[in-house]
């Protein structure tokens, strides 16, 4: 069977520019690279690149979206066909296209088989530079104001400032790019943006890496409006350790660790977004909006504990009732409900408010 090269720009994410880079500054290194490659294995050459960008010199192009899998031979072979680039991880598996065996190289690949592996292109808060091996990413960007680094981007790690004298640039895909998350930001909404590009980006083909950042993204945004719950963190944890087990390629296989790194890193902060209501830097919820019922006119008639669908209503015929604040979704129908207008919503100064369960005049 002959054999196809299909050299693709198509394994991007939208952190990153550097297929780009190289197409608009390496076109003339990427070429040869892949004429180096194909005169190995006796291929025809085929160049795969982003819809709307263009390359001297290079012949033979189709164009396609970019995908986390655009070095996937079936993903690639897939948007040949006019398909969605759904890849196919089975190791014995032959992807053709057109009676061809598929077979993929990166444009950075290419440029690497031209020129060696002595320099790594690495998009830097959203610029393009060219980094030599062995760098340490403490070298590469400033980190003295941030929160946090995203290292490679949407299958990348969160880490900690004082982490990056860890990470030594190579050419693993973690250091693809580079972004500073500034110490003003608040982790939850970032992460939100952050899983917003993940879903995008997702193929589909994976129920558990579909849905699960479907709903790692719902549930961060439920924190952000104080909907969230004190289990919720338990459960992004554990369902994100299920879809790096569950899922068929690297990109699900790695985009839970940045929520995970994020969980690790910032517990306080996730705490006090569930447990207090509050946004630590001011940037979504703020504190405000708290149901509380008061102890005086309170008459312990319970119909407030039917009405909420959250069980955050704590009491019993005849005792003062108190809202569970972890649990309070902020509907206000429990406002709705009572007649004895015993339920306000606070901003600011909290009224006096048992502690335990106290029989309606005692207290």
């Amino acid at each position: 069977m002959e054999k196809l090269l299909v050299v693709s720009a198509l394994k991007d994410d939208c952190y990153i520019k550097n297929a780009e880079h190289f197409l608009a500054k390496h076109a003339e290194d990427v070429k040869a690279g892949a004429e180096k490659f194909a005169q190995m294995s006796g291929a025809k050459i085929l160049y795969l690149l982003p819809e709307g960008v263009t390359a001297e010199g290079l012949e033979n192009v189709r164009y396609g979206m970019k995908t986390p899998t655009g070095d996937n031979p079936y993903s690639c072979a897939q948007q040949l066909k006019g398909n969605l680039p759904r890849p196919m991880i089975q190791d014995d598996y032959v992807a053709e296209y057109d009676g061809m065996e598929v077979n993929v190289i990166t444009v950075e690949g290419a440029f690497w088989l031209a020129k060696g592996t002595e320099i790594k292109h690495i998009t830097v808060n959203g610029e393009v530079k060219e980094i030599a091996m062995g760098t340490k990413i403490s070298d590469v960007v400033d980190a003295s104001d941030a929160k946090a680094v995203l290292i490679g981007g949407l299958k990348g790690r969160l880490v900690a400032p004082d982490q990056l004298d860890d990470f030594v640039v190579s050419t693993d895909f973690l250091y693809d790019s580079v972004d500073v998350i500034p110490k003003t930001a608040c982790i939850v909404e970032t992460l939100i943006r952050h899983l917003n590009n993940v879903w995008n980006y997702s193929c589909g083909k994976c129920v558990v890496c579909r849905e699960g950042t479907l709903q790692f993204k719902t549930i961060c945004e439920e924190m952000t409006a104080g909907k969230a719950k004190p289990a919720d963190v338990d459960l992004l944890k554990d369902v994100g350790q299920l879809i790096r087990e569950g899922s068929y390629c690297p990109y699900g296989q790695n985009w839970p660790q940045a929520v995970l790194d994020a969980l690790d890193l910032f517990a306080d902060e996730f705490d006090s977004h569930i447990k207090r209501k509050q946004c630590p830097a001011g940037v979504c919820y703020q504190a405000g909006d708290t149901y509380v019922i008061l102890p005086d006119k309170c008459t312990g008639c319970t119909d407030c504990i039917d009405e909420c669908d959250e069980l955050a209503i704590e009491g019993k015929k005849g005792f003062i009732h108190m809202i569970d604040q972890a649990l309070c979704e902020h509907c206000g129908k429990c406002v709705d409900i009572c007649d004895e207008e015993a339920i306000i919503k606070v901003d600011g100064k909290m009224p006096k408010l048992p502690k335990k369960l106290t029989r309606v005049g005692k207290f």
